[in-house]
């Protein structure tokens, strides 16, 4: 997904839905709205199909709300004991069984899709001026496995699922959790915004889009502590909590103070062992940049062309989910910034 691409649906589904909740009078949420953008945005990356959740009604899509129905029940089994949950999934009863069928839906989805870009592969192949396609199933279609065979389709389906999980709610809840935000920008703007990406790093050490995380060991190995863990034990740590450490930020942790992320007015990136909100070394996050470049743009439209402000009495809590949603969603009031104060920015900005 190109940069275009990002500019183009910011410009004609995002700032065009919240316009329309202007000309209304309505609230409107957030959050959804931002989730709905990031949902399109990685469909396209991943698939190369536009599924289409931002746009005007903001229609419901049945492959969005049970990949979302999906991780919201998955995470219950972090907390519910193992036999318990194996149980309710033999018997298909619970919490287990809508895992199953939005599971179902998911797969039905992903596979549909591949089946009908191989049969287009074919059709591009015989035309010699066809644009090749970019998108991460497609690329993946034209590589080979270690024994030289073309990767099978259950790899490809869940790599782009995968693909999705990883990118859809990260950025959307990041963005949800950052209130304060600056100007439109264009591409190489966006690379050069030190303070707006300080403040969005920020906001993560706070409200990490996962706040739970852990691995599994694949044979006996020593901490660097002392601390022995054996073969499948599984380490759990919690990056909510690693944000707030007084030991690691200071007494003044659980302030938002974009300022820790800025040495001589650049942003400098913390270490991955105290700022784990993208993982580290081998485990990276690969979508870290792009998640970045997401994030700022999006933001800094929004707040170039109008003013958000959360509705007052709104409940902000989060959620037990594999990403820290809000419960009750973000529900703002969106003002359009008129043309003295975008006069004004770019005279102050000059």
């Amino acid at each position: 997904m190109t940069t275009e691409s990002l500019i183009e649906l910011v410009h004609s589904r995002l700032l065009p839905v919240l316009m329309d909740s202007i000309e209304q009078s309505a609230p409107i949420d957030l959050q959804d709205v931002l989730l709905r953008l990031t949902f399109d945005n990685i469909c396209m990356m991943a698939f190369g199909v536009d599924p289409g959740c931002l746009r005007p009604a903001l229609p419901k899509i049945p492959f969005a709300r049970a990949f979302e129905l999906a991780t919201e029940v998955t995470v219950l089994r972090f907390v519910t004991p193992t036999f318990i949950w194996k149980v309710m999934r033999s018997l298909n009863i619970g919490t287990e069984r809508e895992l199953k069928n939005s599971i179902k839906e998911v797969d039905q989805f992903a596979n549909n899709v591949i089946c009908r870009r191989k049969k287009e592969l074919s059709l591009d192949a015989m035309d010699d001026n066809k644009k090749a396609r970019s998108d991460l199933l497609t690329v993946f279609m034209n590589l080979k496995d270690d024994d030289g065979k073309p990767f099978l389709d259950k790899f490809l389906r869940d790599i782009c699922v995968n693909f999705i999980l990883a990118g859809r709610d990260t950025s959307s809840v990041a963005l949800g959790s950052f209130g304060c935000l600056i100007e439109i920008p264009t591409p190489d703007e966006v690379k050069k915004m030190e303070y707006l990406q300080a403040a969005l790093s920020e906001a993560l050490r706070l409200y990490p889009s996962v706040p739970l995380d852990h691995k599994e060991v694949v044979e006996d190995d020593v901490l660097p502590d002392g601390t022995i863990v054996k073969m499948r034990t599984k380490v759990l740590y919690a990056i909510y909590s690693i944000g707030r450490m007084e030991s690691l930020w200071g007494k003044d942790c659980r302030e938002f103070k974009p300022e820790r992320c800025l040495r001589d007015r650049r942003f400098m990136s913390k270490s991955a062992y105290k700022f784990a909100a993208f993982n580290g070394r081998a485990r990276l996050c690969l979508g870290k940049d792009f998640a970045y470049y997401q994030m700022k743009f999006t933001a800094a439209s929004i707040i170039y062309w109008y003013r958000v402000k959360v509705m007052e009495n709104h409940l902000v809590v989060r959620k037990l989910a594999l990403t820290m949603y809000m419960k009750y969603g973000l529900m703002v009031e969106l003002c359009k910034r008129n043309e003295a104060e975008i006069l004004e920015h770019f005279r102050t900005k000059s």
